[in-house]
């Protein structure tokens, strides 16, 4: 039993790192939005184009907002699902065949995309 509480213990912990960094990716995403997000060295996304000008970061937040959020979201359900497992585990004893659901999940929630992405190549016209 000790060894299933240490389990829970590292899938907690996990859960809880999924969520903070689901959270900041989507704090940048709305702060971004919003216009909040000012060029800095510490948060948003950090390339060579993005921190030329205000303009290119400003732009690049702009178009990269859809993949923020799925990423965000991705990481939302992914911290839920691994609380689930920390259930189960508490629940059997142990990981089981039930953690193997974990990673494709992730891998298919970080698939997804929730915009069209054609119509930002028309709006970029």
């Amino acid at each position: 039993m000790g060894l299933a509480m240490e389990e829970v213990g590292v899938l907690l912990c996990s859960a809880l790192g999924l969520a903070a960094v689901a959270g900041l990716t989507h704090y940048i995403k709305n702060a971004a939005e919003n216009g909040s997000l000012d060029r800095n060295s510490t948060s948003g996304l950090r390339t060579r184009i993005t921190k030329s000008s205000d303009v290119a970061w400003t732009a690049g937040h702009r178009a990269a907002a859809p993949w923020l959020m799925s990423c965000a979201f991705t990481g939302y359900f992914m911290s839920v699902l691994t609380v689930a497992a920390a259930l189960v585990t508490v629940s059997m004893g142990s990981f089981g065949p039930a953690i193997l659901i974990l990673p494709a999940s992730g891998f298919y929630g970080s698939r997804r995309h929730p915009c069209d992405c054609n119509s930002h190549r028309k709006q970029a016209r």
